[in-house]
């Protein structure tokens, strides 16, 4: 599988997570909208590790 591919994949999730964590903090829970922004932000190291190693 090509990493541009993946990438993609992880940029995806990333931003739908980021998305529903905000929803969650505004009207749910607030800690429970932090810890999913937060499992958002790895999503996001991750992608960003592969595009600095160009792995």
């Amino acid at each position: 599988m090509n990493t541009d591919v993946i990438r993609n994949w992880l940029n995806i999730i990333f931003m739908i997570g980021a998305v529903v964590g905000l929803v969650f903090y505004f009207t749910h829970h607030k800690e429970m909208g932090i810890y999913i922004i937060l499992i958002s932000m790895v999503v996001k190291f991750a992608e960003a590790t592969l595009r600095m190693f160009k792995v």
